[in-house]
């Protein structure tokens, strides 16, 4: 097979030199003209806001407000507007030719294109819920249920104050009634249902009398916080344990929502799964976060209902929890 002179194949190299420098500039020009439009709407939204939505923010800095909002950019694309500035830059170094890099012609039809897609919402979905639900902003409706809780209900009430913290009613409930705790923390219950019943039920599992109630002055109130206490009634290598449990008030609460017709929407339906593992790990991090919770709360998440559809017994999931928790502390204390 004859080999092509040399000169043939440097041209074909510059050929393709140029197509793809060509290419470059292309995109560079589009990248332009869509920052320009994106620009241009965040613009609009600002006249918008100051006209329409004027209530939302304080007359003293509404305008500097809005601007700061509406031209607020993520890392994301910050990053991408910076390579693109740097990649004109480079181009305009090495042609000195400025007009390759403007748009001008049919690129410039993209900047009405670019506003009807962003309005019609065009890459929109239920994914844009669970990844909003996802991210780590604090706004939305799990992370929001589960910093209510911790702030205003755990972090109050199970800390060590005036000798009065859950570890030292534990121990007086211990010392009183002549028994044993299985677990020294407060268990609570997050079943993926969600619901969970006003007294827990279980064949495995006895009410028996609440720790000794605590009132904490909260907002002008002296609010008092309760604790309920189960027996269970299978021994556990010969013991028969108690545990301060309950369920998790918030995700009830969000459960009674769902099904109520004046609160509940279709999103909160499709998104539940979300809010409830969103609500799990951002309390989880709340509780070790702060170092008064982190060795108080024993969070158990479980599926309420098993693989052949049958409902779960709490008592059964508290058990194997139980079993687990009681094989670490004999490895622990075996390490030691």
């Amino acid at each position: 097979m004859a080999v092509p002179p040399e000169d043939q194949r440097s041209d074909k190299k510059i050929a393709w030199l140029k197509m793809v420098w060509s290419s470059v500039d292309y995109a560079v020009r589009i990248c332009i003209v869509i920052f320009v439009a994106d620009c241009l709407q965040r613009l609009f939204y600002v006249f918008k806001e100051y006209l329409l939505h004027r209530i939302y923010y304080l007359p003293e800095d509404r305008l500097t407000t809005i601007i700061k909002r509406a031209y607020t950019y993520n890392n994301k694309t910050v990053y991408l507007a910076l390579l693109v500035i740097l990649t004109g830059v480079t181009r305009f170094g090495r042609t000195n030719n400025l007009a390759l890099l403007l748009p001008r012609g049919e690129p410039l039809l993209l900047i009405p294109l670019y506003w009807i897609f962003t309005y019609v919402q065009l890459s929109h979905s239920s994914l844009s819920y669970a990844h909003w639900i996802r991210d780590s902003h604090g706004l939305d409706y799990a992370a929001g249920m589960a910093s209510s809780y911790f702030h205003g209900y755990l972090k109050l009430s199970l800390p060590e104050r005036e000798n009065d913290g859950l570890q030292k009613r534990m121990q007086q409930y211990e010392d009183m009634q002549n028994v044993k705790f299985g677990i020294k923390r407060l268990i609570i219950l997050i079943p993926d249902e969600m619901f969970v019943n006003r007294v827990i039920q279980s064949e495995w599992l006895d009410k028996a009398e609440p720790l000794e109630t605590q009132f904490i002055n909260r907002a002008g109130v002296n609010r008092p916080f309760k604790h309920a206490v189960y027996r269970l009634n299978k021994k556990i290598n010969g013991t028969t344990y108690y545990f301060a449990m309950e369920g998790a008030t918030p995700m009830l609460t969000f459960f009674e929502s769902m099904h109520f017709q004046l609160s509940a929407t279709w999103q909160m339906q499709e998104m539940k799964r979300e809010i409830w593992l969103k609500f799990c790990k951002h309390l989880q991090e709340l509780l070790n976060n702060w170092p008064e919770t982190r060795r108080e709360v024993q969070l158990i998440i479980y599926n309420s209902h098993k693989q052949n559809g049958e409902l779960q017994d709490v008592g059964d999931v508290l058990i194997s929890h139980v079993l687990t928790h009681i094989e670490k502390e004999k490895k622990k204390h075996g390490l030691e």
